[in-house]
């Protein structure tokens, strides 16, 4: 077997405490709940997370359309030396983000973030958050797969890439790295900004001819000191 040939070494993130993990809102107020800002611990949970990045050097920063995947990756983004833009791409939403959310388009999110723009591949007049009610779970692993795809195809030269998403979303891109099926008999668990480092390599290149490696899993070691029981908390 030859050398282990990395094409793409990826750090998926659920994006920090937002003020309905937190319970502050209101579930009628469709876009208000569905799209919330982080709260003031994910604030700081997000910072965190920048600083701690800050010794990695990220070839691309992507998000959801989502405000508090937002808040989260541009707070990367903020502190990195090769890039400072965040790439929105629809294929990152929420799983069950309601159809009467509607359409979020890229001139609303640069006036809140000036420094989001389109991922390469989408649609800079379409909408940049994904909506569908209820999907079935064979929905959001097809979704899984999609987003799974593009990553792949766009990234193969070893690049080094940050994404920050949402739990569920993160739940079923797991499992369609890993080739598992809708009910695997187990689950994955994201802590508020637990990140988990994927290497995928090249077909059959991998140290034991694999071509997906987890490395880490839901690490929340950028928050031990200011919060120091998350890295010792399944949920």
């Amino acid at each position: 077997m030859g050398e282990p040939v990395i094409e793409l070494e990826l750090y998926l993130a659920r994006h920090g405490e937002s003020r309905s993990n937190a319970g502050i809102g209101d579930p009628a107020d469709v876009r208000g709940w569905e799209d919330p800002p982080l709260s003031e611990k994910g604030e700081r949970q997000a910072r965190l997370l920048g600083e701690f990045y800050a010794r990695m050097e990220f070839e691309c920063i992507l998000s959801s359309g989502l405000d508090r995947a937002i808040q989260t990756a541009g707070e990367v983004a903020l502190r990195q030396k090769r890039v400072n833009t965040v790439e929105i791409h629809p294929a990152f939403t929420e799983n069950g983000t309601s159809e009467r959310f509607g359409v979020k388009t890229m001139a609303e999110i640069r006036e809140k973030y000036p420094f989001a723009v389109p991922a390469f591949g989408t649609d800079p007049a379409g909408s940049f958050v994904y909506t569908e009610t209820d999907p079935p779970d064979e929905r959001r692993l097809e979704r899984g797969h999609e987003a799974l795809t593009y990553l792949r195809r766009r990234f193969h030269g070893g690049e080094k890439v940050f994404l920050a998403a949402h739990a569920n979303f993160n739940t079923f891109f797991i499992l369609a790295a890993l080739g598992q099926p809708v009910f695997p008999g187990f689950d994955v668990a994201f802590m508020n900004t637990g990140v988990t480092k994927f290497i995928f390599y090249a077909p059959g290149t991998g140290r034991w001819g694999e071509d997906t490696h987890i490395i880490w899993h839901n690490s929340c070691a950028h928050l031990a000191n200011d919060f120091p029981d998350a890295i010792l908390t399944a949920w």
